[in-house]
């Protein structure tokens, strides 16, 4: 069962899978600045932050969210006036550490919940590497929850689109999805995006656009 994992989780368990690919895994790109965006959705669903018609991100609530990666989030933005999300996104892309702190928080999360695993390895005995291990088969429920709601005609929850969202721009469906599924997958989040159902999304597309140019 899915323990009420946030999308920066499920994002960045997803991303941490070297069991399904191993070598894609390794070399994907700018996973914890995503896990930042993915973080600044998530406390936008939940009202933390407002997206404002020009894309200014302002903090609504800045009360705990019972995360320690969203709050942590929360302190940094506070610390900084509202900025355009393409700022931000330039912000924590030049402030490697604090994104790498966020992201650091977000794994201790998944190893706090039982979900993940983290061993300390030596490729070639030579060069130190930790292996995480997905050691509550929590993949699968996430894969399958997309299946449902995407493919099968279930309801969808902006949780969910987000996600996909975020899998599809970092080209990680192909990992658990046929080229048949990745391309329904697609269709919807088009028919979705025209509905309106996306605005939450929107700004942060525009973003990463902007960020992978």
């Amino acid at each position: 069962m899915l323990k009420n994992l946030s999308i920066p989780q499920e994002f960045v368990l997803l991303a941490l899978d070297r069991e399904t690919n191993k070598l894609k895994s390794i070399f994907r790109q700018h996973v914890a600045l995503y896990t930042v965006m993915a973080c600044i959705v998530e406390l936008s669903i939940n009202g933390n932050v407002t997206f404002e018609d020009d894309d200014t991100v302002r903090i609504s609530n800045s009360k705990s969210t019972g995360e320690k990666y969203l709050d942590r989030l929360l302190e940094i933005m506070n610390d900084e006036k509202p900025k355009k999300l393409k700022k931000w996104v330039n912000y924590f892309y030049n402030h490697i550490f604090k994104q790498r702190e966020v992201y650091k928080i977000v794994v201790e999360s998944l190893v706090e919940k039982g979900i993940l695993e983290i061993e300390n390895t030596e490729v070639l005995f030579v060069v130190p590497v930790k292996k995480y291990s997905d050691v509550a088969k929590t993949r699968n429920h996430i894969v399958e929850k997309i299946r449902a709601e995407l493919l099968e005609h279930g309801n969808v929850e902006e949780h969910t689109l987000a996600l996909v969202f975020f899998l599809n721009v970092k080209k990680m469906l192909n990992d658990y999805f046929s080229d048949y599924e990745q391309k329904t997958l697609k269709q919807k989040l088009e028919i979705l995006r025209n509905e309106d159902i996306l605005k939450k999304i929107r700004a942060v597309e525009k973003a990463v656009q902007y960020m992978e140019a």
